[in-house]
């Protein structure tokens, strides 16, 4: 009869060896860095550090943190972060990129207007631009199919949805029965222009979302149907961050816009068009 003991006890102490050692982590770097990319919300935890993500073609870079910036302010956007890499609670854990300075990438975007439409908006430098009769496509370089399309729309009634804020005016965000696409729908005198999201094509769809909300954020509606307009009244009711959009569809002052910075919840704040 064998036994099979020193086997296992073998095996028992590789098993504790393995479990006692842990892997040396990568050192971080040292001093004062730039990084580069997409700026997202994280969860709030209690077990680590980070109130919001960057994002680099779709991958999670650093957990982000900042006492000297607000970065909800380039949520959602591009941008050009300056600080310093620390551990997380857990060290294993993404690390945290302390941002004591942050620039918004300007290169990367440009300035956008159709005055036929009465819109304008700030667009990445990647989207191109054609044009096909009454509607608009912006196509990224390198892709076919357009990730953002924008049509004027004869008179029709508004299609049902949610009610959002879009630029100041008042809109409503729906879905397409057929491909699923989330589109808006902003009334102006003779109809509505809608604006389709279609980023199935988009290898990077963190990146396309993004690019999709800071879209969202830059737009200004010139020709909004006169009822979508705020009294003059009621302006004076309104300073510039006030809280805006919401289930009520808060709107903001002549020449202010509704910020999103919750497209899901349809929560903004007034801004100056100036800015």
């Amino acid at each position: 009869m064998h036994s099979h003991f020193p086997f296992a006890a073998a095996l028992l102490a590789v098993f504790l060896s393995a479990c006692g050692e842990r892997q040396p982590l990568p050192p971080l770097p040292e001093g004062v860095q730039t990084l580069t990319g997409t700026v997202m919300p994280a969860t709030i935890s209690t077990s680590r550090r980070g109130t919001h993500l960057l994002k680099q073609s779709g991958r999670d870079v650093a957990y982000l943190e900042s006492s000297a910036v607000l970065l909800r302010d380039v949520q959602g956007r591009l941008a050009v972060l300056r600080g310093v890499y620390e551990r997380n609670i857990d060290a294993s854990d993404l690390p945290v990129f302390v941002v004591s300075v942050v620039a918004s990438a300007e290169e990367a975007t440009r300035d956008w207007q159709d005055t036929a439409m009465g819109i304008r908006a700030v667009i990445p430098s990647r989207w191109g631009v054609s044009r096909v009769q009454a509607s608009l496509a912006f196509i990224p370089a390198g892709s076919l199919m357009p990730i953002v399309s924008v049509a004027q729309v004869g008179e029709r009634p508004v299609p049902s949805g949610v009610a959002l804020t879009v630029g100041g005016a008042p809109a409503i965000r729906f879905f397409d029965d057929i491909s699923g696409e989330q589109r808006i729908a902003v009334p102006v005198e003779k109809g509505y222009i809608e604006i389709a999201y279609t980023p199935k094509s988009e290898a990077d769809q963190d990146l396309a979302r993004a690019e999709w909300l800071a879209f969202l954020r830059s737009i200004r509606i010139t020709r909004a149907s006169a009822a979508s307009q705020p009294s003059p009244t009621s302006s004076s009711a309104f300073r510039d961050r006030s809280p805006c959009g919401g289930i009520a569809g808060i709107l903001c002052p002549s020449g202010q816009f509704c910020e999103i910075t919750d497209l899901e919840l349809n929560i903004g704040v007034c801004r100056s068009t100036k800015e």
